[in-house]
């Protein structure tokens, strides 16, 4: 199990205790200002679980109905605001878990709170979980797990019957002056020991415990911090001490049912800060090398645009060498189509060979006479139109053409009077 961080801290927030825990055992322990905490810590980030003085964390407990379950943190606040001194928009509130009923809130100055958490933050400390001192005080022994708190009554032999009380057990813990006091699961405070008389007739007046006094268990971290303890207590409650234990100070119920203050705003959340404090590096040199990157990119897109220019430039100024009037679109597209143009087509130089081949047939034969010839260089076709005095001379002229290798088509034919018109389409057969 590795070792965890725990740091306490006083009501006014100026000087820090601290010990690390390994296997619920304190080791290094240590006090000091935050510069002392600082240097403990060194550049390293670090998670760390914060205790707040009982004097500045307050605990209630409050009735809810089922149909506002759902909305106890919004709620529950507002139930105290005839209670407390100031604007509930300035206490930080965390809520226990909600049973039958009833739940137990807690709450603190929600500025002192940020402020701390502002300080640890700025040395690399993450704060994970965060309690009030008083509530972590345990319910049970150092040397065992049986818990001090009974809930069954006990018998009264004058009676017919078994009468059933509660009797409650309250934890008192002396520490550098103050007394933490923890008198239910999830609620507790601190006074000063000097304060502790009245405090502790106000909590028996508060909760109507009349004669139903509670069992008192005392802890300090030595003999002689429990004994003044016990010298403070009223004779009434002395007599209910039940144990008295001497165990340090750090030795506490961390795993038990207080409240953790880190809610709401405070909740822990993705540990952004320490990610980007070990990525700062490698961020900075991966956003140079970008601005790198994009700087040298912006370079030659600026030299290739101004090549570009120059190009066009050139063209248009081709272009108008060729048509020096007339309104420009695109002068290299406009280029292309009067350069195609006037390029040979792929067919232009086989109409001399239809034509040797074809006119000396036509000239053989005296009753056919030539009226137009057009030839396609686009399709390797050739259309004659002729005329002759019967339609026989017009196809003997195909036959004649088609004997010379020519595929011979005759496409219309008609007759008026003694004269017959043809047109014949002449194509090279593909070899």
């Amino acid at each position: 199990m590795s070792s965890q961080l725990v740091v306490s801290i006083n009501s006014t927030a100026d000087n820090f205790r601290w010990c690390w825990l390994n296997e619920g055992q304190a080791h290094a322990e240590s006090s000091g200002n935050l510069d002392a905490l600082r240097a403990v810590v060194g550049h390293a980030s670090q998670q760390v679980w914060l205790l707040l003085p009982g004097a500045k964390v307050v605990t209630r407990k409050l009735e809810y109905t089922e149909k506002e379950k759902r909305h106890l943190r919004n709620l529950l606040p507002f139930q105290l605001e005839e209670s407390i001194v100031g604007d509930v928009d300035d206490l930080h509130f965390a809520i226990g878990n909600p049973v039958a009923g009833r739940v137990t809130l807690a709450y603190t100055d929600k500025q002192w709170l940020k402020s701390i958490f502002a300080q640890l933050s700025n040395i690399g400390l993450e704060i994970t979980r965060c309690w009030a001192r008083p509530s972590l005080l345990p319910f049970q022994t150092p040397e065992s797990d049986e818990p001090l708190e009974p809930t069954l009554g006990e018998l009264d032999a004058n009676e017919d019957s078994l009468l059933l009380s509660s009797v409650s057990t309250w934890v008192l813990g002396y520490e550098n002056g103050q007394v933490n006091l923890r008198f239910a699961d999830q609620e507790g405070f601190s006074v000063p020991l000097s304060l502790l008389v009245p405090a502790v007739d106000m909590l028996i007046a508060a909760q109507k415990l009349g004669d139903n006094l509670p069992r008192l268990v005392l802890r300090a971290s030595g003999d002689e911090e429990l004994d003044a303890l016990y010298q403070s207590l009223p004779e009434h409650l002395a007599e209910r001490v039940t144990n008295q234990i001497v165990a340090n100070d750090w030795q506490l119920d961390f795993d038990g049912t207080a409240i953790d203050l880190c809610q709401a705003e405070f909740s822990q959340r993705l540990p952004l800060e320490r990610w980007i404090k070990l990525w700062r590096n490698v961020g900075i040199l991966a956003l140079v090398t970008l601005v790198v990157y994009v700087g040298v990119l912006g370079f030659h897109i600026y030299k290739l645009n101004k090549q570009n220019l120059q190009l066009r430039q050139q063209m248009e100024s081709t272009y108008r060498s060729v048509v020096p009037n007339g309104r420009v679109n695109d002068p290299e597209k406009d280029l292309r189509i009067k350069l195609q143009q006037l390029q040979p087509k792929g067919e232009s130089g086989s109409v001399i060979d239809m034509l040797a081949g074809v006119l000396p047939v036509i000239t053989s034969n005296s009753d056919v006479t030539v009226k137009v010839i057009s030839f396609s260089a686009d399709t390797g076709e050739m259309s004659i139109n002729v005329q002759a005095h019967s339609f026989n001379s017009i196809d003997a002229l195909r036959q004649a053409i088609a004997l010379q290798g020519f595929t011979a088509e005759l496409l219309t034919a008609n007759a008026q009077g003694d004269v017959n018109t043809g047109r014949l389409k002449i194509t090279k057969p593909q070899r």
